[in-house]
């Protein structure tokens, strides 16, 4: 049995990750979604937790009509030496057989450990996690960019309001931090 492995941040998860898994897919029996920067949360670019990413990605995988038993979605933490980040990372998912990256930089750190692929990316100027919260940063239109079930949670856990009020933070990496919360 094939499995293949993905990693993004999904910040948020958007159509062109929804293409990306169901191309994988076509390939691999599996699917590892390993959601990157996973400690990272309330900053304009990692907006929302790791347990939302996961949610997101569940929700619009299954109304997309994929199986369960065919993705595991494993949040991963940054291990912040690159020489090692490949170990760390096996670490935590199960066995896999493909990679697939765009990254140049992963593709440097995994070398030969593994067969790496490159992904077709659907239209990576639309579908793109920074344009999407640029826009609802903005209140413009967004939500025909990502799948209707990630925005309807976004905005279930004020997704959209968060990421305003966070567009406003001028520090890159301050925390949220809400009024009268101790």
């Amino acid at each position: 049995m094939r499995r293949g492995l993905v990693i993004g941040r999904f910040q948020p998860f958007h159509l062109g990750h929804l293409h990306l898994v169901e191309n994988v897919l076509e390939e691999c029996h599996e699917l590892i979604i390993a959601i990157g920067s996973a400690q990272f949360n309330y900053i304009y670019t990692d907006p929302f937790t790791a347990g939302e990413r996961v949610l997101m990605i569940h929700s619009a995988l299954l109304k997309s009509g994929i199986a369960a038993e065919r993705f595991y979605i494993i949040p991963i933490v940054n291990d912040e030496n690159n020489s090692t980040w490949y170990a760390h990372l096996r670490s935590l998912v199960p066995e896999f057989h493909v990679l697939y990256t765009g990254n140049e930089f992963v593709k440097c750190l995994v070398r030969t450990a593994v067969d790496i692929q490159t992904p077709n990316f659907e239209r990576k100027r639309t579908y793109n996690g920074t344009k999407i919260r640029n826009l609802i940063s903005r209140e413009l239109p967004w939500c025909h960019l990502v799948p209707s079930s990630v925005a309807i949670l976004m905005e279930k856990m004020d997704g959209i309001n968060r990421i305003r009020i966070l567009s406003k933070v001028k520090k890159r990496n301050e925390p949220m931090v809400y009024p009268n919360v101790k």
